[in-house]
């Protein structure tokens, strides 16, 4: 038989529920605007009706024992989160790219630029030889006004190379900033990992197991939840990851199958630039490191002890070593590991499973770290965008080097109008230039720059070897000043050679093809004599060989064919004219730039979509929470009048009870 205060022991227990429940809404409705919040809501369960042996059973006398809180959740759908990140991963993903290729594309528009762009400005060109007329009065001043048309058009192309040199090195900045971020968020992540398993402990959220403890992950520190979720959501943005809950109540935080956070441990992240082309696939290179399972990174740093310390150079490299693992340098720390192990030998014990022998991995600690290369396997985020971007050679590109239509490609295009615009226009003098009148000219200029290759040998030897009249060399000494001129006389010659052969465009070392854009310039042989694009010959001494009242249109129909013409342009699968292959690029980034916000639009919708049904759940509803603080208030106030029915049953008991007469 329950007791004569059972029913108000239960109702007392009630009034606390609907108390909470009040609570619980006050707290959601004052928390409807902070971000990343997550709806709360008390779970309610009828209390059991047990009495010991007999236990779970339906005795009238030991009924109606009311309710009791479980615990306080979160309404939030898994399937929603994982749907939001991944969405979100890719917009972020295409959204860096977009934002470079519109900055690229405003360099190359040339229907933005319609007076300062490449067509514009190599249209002038082409109209400056277009306007030689049957006369030739004024060729003189028509080949002036041609040659600064043409140093026009090489301006422009060093102008639009310099403007895309500068959007590689501002994304270039934007991939060292996110990874730095990237960092930090893995490293508050394991921190908070550490604090929500420590919380299900402190709160008595959990039961024991054979292997430990299980949590009750459904409860526990829900603010915490909150604040890890956020910053997955933040990450997602960056990289594309996984979120598992473990059965201890942390979560496990994946890229790909590499383990960014476990545990209260991170993984670091290693940007890696290379400006040597041919040294790497890509320019730009992700690292990442694995899961340091001690707890921190102070374990990985290396102690400076008294055999480091005798060797000052060592020690100046362990210290730097020891920086690189704090900052999260992983890949600049294993390399440098590497010559730390050259110089000190078996006084060094290697941290990165990379650099240790087949002995040293059987027995590494379990801090050991491993660099891992994972280019190739980003898939979404912002990261991958800015290495499409930053990396991508489209056409160009060999090997496994990355194909995206990136500012490589881009440069790449530049670079490869500039070389073919100076192969075409100087093809167009291959004839003169092979002419005996002109090979004797090369050859005379090749034996004078011999000639003075010799004298300047032989006079700074005869200064070394303290000679003082050239006559007093002896045969020997004459045989080694010989050995010397040798040693670049083909080179001096050849580039005599060259010099004297006619060419309207050459790049700064004397290269004719394959040059970069920042050396591009008009060529020497053309600057010294504007009217030699006209009537290339000259004589003995070099002066113009033309009678102006001969006019000889050959060069002149060459140069108009040459504009005309289809050329291949570097890599491109077809063939263009100059004109149309400007058009092309212009189509090129135009159309990449479109196709990325054609997927940032549609990407947009769906996040937009999914990010509305997270929200539509986890997110706090005023209608709902108003309907809850009604229901609650109802509750609290029929339990209130419930214990006044109690409390005047117990006052007829306790009072009325055995008096006669009443």
């Amino acid at each position: 038989m329950a007791s004569s205060f059972f029913g108000l022991y239960v109702q007392r227990d009630g009034l606390q529920l609907a108390q909470k429940g009040l609570d619980i809404t006050g707290h959601n409705i004052t928390n409807i605007k902070t971000e990343g919040y997550t709806r709360q809501r008390l779970d309610i369960v009828s209390v059991a009706n047990t009495a010991g042996c007999l236990g779970y059973n339906s005795q009238v006398n030991l009924a109606g024992k009311g309710a009791d809180a479980v615990g306080v959740t979160q309404i939030r759908d898994k399937l929603l989160d994982t749907k939001v990140r991944r969405y979100s991963s890719e917009l972020c993903d295409t959204g860096a790219k977009t934002t470079v290729l519109a900055d690229i594309e405003d360099i190359l528009d040339d229907v933005e630029n319609a007076e300062a762009g490449l067509s514009a400005i190599f249209g002038n060109f082409k109209a400056a030889f277009q306007s030689f007329s049957s006369t030739g009065a004024d060729r003189q001043d028509l080949s002036t006004v041609a040659m600064n048309a043409a140093d026009s058009v090489i301006n422009v192309i060093k102008n639009f190379d310099l403007r895309l040199n500068d959007v590689e090195l501002a994304t270039r900045e934007d991939i060292v900033v996110t990874n730095d971020r990237v960092n930090t968020i893995l490293k508050q992540l394991a921190s908070l990992n550490k604090q929500i398993k420590d919380s299900y402990v402190q709160m008595d959220n959990v039961y024991a197991t054979r292997d430990g403890y299980q949590a009750e992950i459904e409860y526990g520190p829900l603010e915490l939840k909150d604040t890890f979720n956020k910053l997955c959501d933040e990450l997602s943005q960056y990289v594309n990851i996984n979120v598992e809950q473990q059965a201890d109540g942390g979560y496990d935080v994946y890229f790909g199958d590499v383990a960014l956070v476990k545990n209260d441990a991170y993984a670091k992240t290693d940007i890696i630039f290379s400006d040597d082309q041919g040294a790497r696939n890509d320019f730009a290179e992700l690292h990442v490191s694995s899961i340091n399972t001690d707890k921190g990174w102070t374990k990985c740093e290396r102690e400076i002890t008294d055999a480091i310390k005798a060797n000052p150079d060592l020690e100046e490299k362990v210290k730097a070593l020891n920086s690189y693992i704090y900052n999260g340098k992983v890949k600049q720390a294993c390399e440098l590991e590497k010559e730390i192990i050259a110089e000190a030998g078996d006084a060094y014990s290697p941290i990165f499973t990379n650099n240790m022998t087949e002995e040293q991995l059987r027995t590494a600690p379990s801090y050991a770290i491993t660099v891992t290369e994972e280019t190739d396997t980003l898939t979404g985020g912002s990261i991958s965008g800015l290495f499409d971007i930053y990396n991508g050679k489209g056409c160009y590109a060999e090997g496994d080097e990355n194909t995206y239509n990136g500012i490589k490609y881009y440069q790449e295009t530049m670079r490869a109008f500039a070389n073919t615009m100076v192969k075409t226009f100087n093809a167009l003098y291959d004839e003169y230039n092979s002419s005996p009148e002109a090979v004797a000219q090369q050859t005379a200029a090749a034996d004078k720059a011999e000639e003075k290759l010799r004298a300047d040998v032989t006079a700074q030897y005869m200064a070394d070897n303290g000679v003082a009249d050239e006559a007093d060399l002896t045969a020997d000494q004459i045989t080694e000043i010989d050995a010397l001129v040798n040693e670049t006389l083909d080179e001096v010659r050849n580039k005599a050679i060259e010099d004297t052969k006619f060419k309207m465009f050459e790049f700064e070392d004397g290269a004719l093809e394959d040059g970069s854009i920042s050396d591009l310039k008009i060529a020497e042989t053309w600057k010294n004599s504007v009217l030699r694009c006209v009537h290339p010959a000259v004589d003995a001494d070099g002066n113009l060989d033309y009678n102006y009242d001969e006019l000889d249109n050959t060069y002149i129909n060459k140069i108009l064919s040459a504009f005309e013409g289809k050329y291949k342009f570097g890599n491109e699968p077809d063939e263009y004219t100059f004109e149309g292959f400007i058009q092309y690029y212009g189509q090129t980034v135009g159309g990449d730039l479109e196709y990325e916000l054609g997927s940032f639009d549609s990407t947009n919708i769906m996040l937009k979509s999914v990010s509305d049904a997270r929200d539509e759940v986890m997110g706090v509803s005023m209608d709902e929470e108003g309907v809850n603080m009604m229901n609650y208030q109802k509750w609290y106030n029929a339990i209130s009048r419930m214990i006044s029915a109690l409390d005047e049953c117990l006052d007829k008991l306790i009072n009325g009870t055995g008096k006669v007469g009443l």
